[in-house]
């Protein structure tokens, strides 16, 4: 057994001793003046690994010996009990020494505070802690709501993990940058916005199954009302917290608007589409369908969770457009752009399923003597098909028909912009793939059986899932090919030559960077240094003088400096 344990600790140390000397010596070839800063990274990264580590180790053992005190956990195993007072005797100690020796070093050295290691430290346990402390307050308020009784070891366990999590949300406030805080509330935001979410739909239907028990029958677990209002219960106030009233007042760049547009409103929006199907799919098959005669109950024993989530995932897509839209730019801007196109891609999916879902079925309409396990009938699949066409047909012509518009008023911004090329060239790509696959895949099962001589309606059906992605991703594909091809021949010549990207050196100004933006629709960098305040108007005056596709605009001591960058190379 010790040996065991010596080889396993062999096993640990020595890639760490690898990693160690292949920096140093990195360190020691770039010389003197970048081997300190390598030196440190790799402090950095052993220290915060290591404070991180005996941060769960005690807190586990404090918050285990407190449930003992109170809960069934008194009654474990002793073994049970070893690890507790060896977490707590010799974790707790080894935690505190290694944070009052990080404490004095971020006294010490200002530069501590900067780097990345401390960032992601406190990222990492806090996020850790927040989930913990959500957890054990989840078993508290179930416990609470069905047993109408506290849960003592989940109280205590909730109790010091709130409290480390509120500790180390004051250390980012009062020792990390705003923007070193960013991943850490948009994390925190996303786990808030997901349990509300997912609480509230599972709240709301599992309400709506319970009121067709009388009708026929359909079992409702004893505690899932209890599970469900304590999983809103915990969700809502971490969303409120780090959303509500902290990361909605970020700036929109990066983190923000993928969180607000990717997932606040993609996300909603998926959501609702999806059980949207689900829903309707199940009314269309009780009356038309060729579903086997049952109580109704059981047919829509899941129709309530699918009409809670079209609800709830309604709500966020249009809470989340109204936040978006709230502090927009006026005027059709490059984030506005990627807003719509995602919302006509993910419909534009749909869609596309309803189109393959229907050449499925109609594949297996023409070999009816072949027998698919596990699968729908073909009228079942036909409705299946004519409700995404519905559902998702209808939201892409929506969307879709908005950016024409936009492509039709303002042809030299819209037809050249970054997102439409990308929206364009990712649908394209995206269906090719598919298709080289599904080709693949085809030609595997009829080559297999004609090589066994076994040709025929077992082949076809077979082949129905690839040959039915090939004619749907190919027409996808080349109806977008298309309408590449098109905005190329009708997009202005001129847009294509117009500013592309700008680089301005001079103080941090994002809000003048934004401006650039707006006004250009160019991609702006900021490198910052000292000087004097920007002027925006004589920027934009600045950049409308200079011809090129490519500018940069120096801030100095005697004004802007403005000129054309000819070519660019990377060494």
């Amino acid at each position: 057994m010790i040996i065991g344990i010596l080889m396993s600790l062999l096993t640990l140390a020595l890639p760490i001793a690898v990693i160690v000397l292949v920096v140093r010596h990195a360190g020691s070839r770039s010389g003197s003046r970048s081997g300190g800063g390598d030196s440190r990274s790799v402090r950095r990264f052993f220290q915060y690994v290591l404070l991180y580590g005996l941060m769960v180790v005690a807190v586990v053992g404090v918050s285990d010996l407190l449930a003992r005190l109170g809960g069934p956990a008194a009654e474990s195993a002793s073994s049970d009990f070893a690890r507790v007072l060896a977490f707590v005797l010799f974790g707790v100690p080894m935690a505190a020494a290694l944070g009052w020796w990080t404490r004095r070093q971020l006294r010490r050295d200002p530069q501590e505070r900067l780097s990345f290691g401390w960032a992601a430290y406190l990222t990492v346990a806090s996020l850790t802690a927040l989930m913990a402390t959500m957890v054990n307050a989840f078993q508290v308020v179930v416990a609470a709501l069905w047993e109408s009784d506290l849960d003592g070891a989940s109280l205590a366990r909730f109790g010091v993990w709130a409290l480390v999590w509120g500790g180390h949300w004051v250390l980012g406030d009062r020792l990390l940058k705003e923007s070193q805080r960013q991943l850490h509330l948009a994390v925190g935001s996303l786990i808030g916005l997901m349990t509300t979410i997912g609480g509230l739909v599972w709240l709301v239907g599992t309400a709506g199954k319970a009121a067709l028990v009388a009708g026929g029958g359909v079992p409702v677990g004893p505690t899932e009302l209890s599970e469900a209002a304590a999983t809103l219960a915990v969700g809502f106030p971490v969303w409120w917290v780090y959303w509500r009233l902290r990361f909605s007042a970020a700036p929109r760049r990066g983190l923000w608007l993928s969180y607000v547009l990717p997932i606040g409103v993609g996300g909603s929006l998926v959501l609702a589409v999806i059980n949207a199907t689900t829903a309707l799919h199940a009314v269309l098959v009780w009356f038309l369908g060729d579903q086997p005669a049952s109580a109704a109950a059981l047919h829509f024993a899941d129709t309530p969770y699918a009409l809670a989530a079209v609800a709830v995932g309604a709500v966020s897509w249009w809470y989340h457009r109204w936040v978006f839209a709230r502090g927009a730019p006026a005027g059709r801007t490059e984030v506005t752009r990627v807003h719509e196109y995602l919302l006509a891609g993910i419909a534009l999916v749909a869609a596309a399923s309803g189109v393959a879902v229907a050449l499925v079925a109609m594949i297996r309409a023409m070999t009816p003597g072949v027998r698919v396990l596990g699968a729908a009938s073909v009228t079942d699949s036909l409705l299946l098909a004519a409700t995404l066409l519905v559902v998702g047909g209808l939201l892409w012509w929506v969307f879709w028909r908005r950016v024409q518009r936009a492509a039709t008023a303002s042809p030299a911004a819209e037809l050249t912009s970054r997102s439409r090329r990308t929206y364009l060239f990712l649908l394209f790509g995206v269906g090719g793939v598919v298709a080289v696959i599904a080709i693949l895949a085809a030609a595997f099962v009829g080559i297999q059986d004609a090589l066994n001589g076994q040709l025929g309606d077992r082949t076809l059906s077979a082949m129905r899932v690839p040959l039915a992605l090939l004619v749907t991703s190919g027409a996808v594909s080349g109806f977008h090919w298309l309408v590449y091809r098109r905005d190329r021949a009708v997009a202005p010549v001129e847009a294509a030559k117009g500013l592309r990207e700008v680089l301005l050196v001079g103080p941090a100004d994002d809000d003048l960077a934004e401006a650039v933006h707006r006004a250009t629709g160019a991609r702006v960098e900021l490198w910052a240094r000292s000087g004097g305040a920007w002027v925006t108007d004589e920027v934009l005056a600045a950049l409308a003088a200079t011809p090129g596709e490519v500018l940069a605009v120096i801030a100095g001591p005697a004004g802007l400096d403005t000129f054309a960058v000819e070519e660019r190379r990377r060494f």
